[in-house]
């Protein structure tokens, strides 16, 4: 790791630490610097939205962004950056879910494909991501059911609990039993 690629990582830290402990203008930092995640991951619904929609997703996308900033502990193994997408991409479903609208089927392999149009990303900080973004799946993955885990990626792509029991084929009340196991196992793990 470069040496520019060391103070990027403790800059990002000592912001956190810094949010963590209630200040508002190391958060404006953490969102100017990661701008280009939050208008990416905003940008897959224009044209399928309205303006007004639009507004609410990148409000969506920056309270998960904030929410991650919160709650990232570095002793979990995974980086910051991927935790904030994985935030930010359910912040995303939430408010599509709140709207009325349907992402795109969104899955946890559907997360893991790079977006290549950021020409500032670096090859080497990619592969990792997308490693540290595997074992992360696959530690979600062991951690949860075959049940649990197609609810939690029905959940992700952005289905009512309704349409998740009718896809499944189970009571309403079981799937949110399953997510409720799903959030507290991911919990654990996060």
């Amino acid at each position: 790791m470069s040496n520019g690629e060391n103070n990027q990582l403790e800059d990002v830290s000592e912001l956190l630490h810094h949010i963590q402990n209630g200040s508002s203008g190391a958060f404006v930092k953490l969102s100017e610097r990661y701008a280009p995640l939050l208008e990416s991951e905003v940008s897959r619904y224009i044209g399928s939205l309205s303006d007004a929609d639009l507004e609410d997703l990148k409000q969506g996308a920056l309270v998960s962004l904030y929410r991650a900033a919160l709650a990232y502990r570095d002793d979990r193994g995974v980086t910051f950056g991927l935790f904030a997408k994985i935030c930010i991409v359910n912040g995303i479903a939430d408010t599509l879910r709140y709207i009325g609208k349907k992402p795109n089927d969104i899955s946890m392999d559907a997360l893991s494909e790079d977006e290549q149009a950021d020409s500032n990303v670096n090859p080497q900080s990619l592969m990792l991501d997308k490693e540290q973004f595997s074992m992360l799946k696959r530690k979600i993955h062991f951690a949860l059911s075959d049940f649990e885990y197609k609810i939690f990626e029905l959940y992700l792509g952005g289905y009512s609990y309704a349409e998740i029991a009718e896809k499944v084929g189970k009571p309403q009340k079981s799937v949110d039993n399953a997510l409720r196991r799903v959030k507290d196992k991911l919990r654990k793990i996060l």
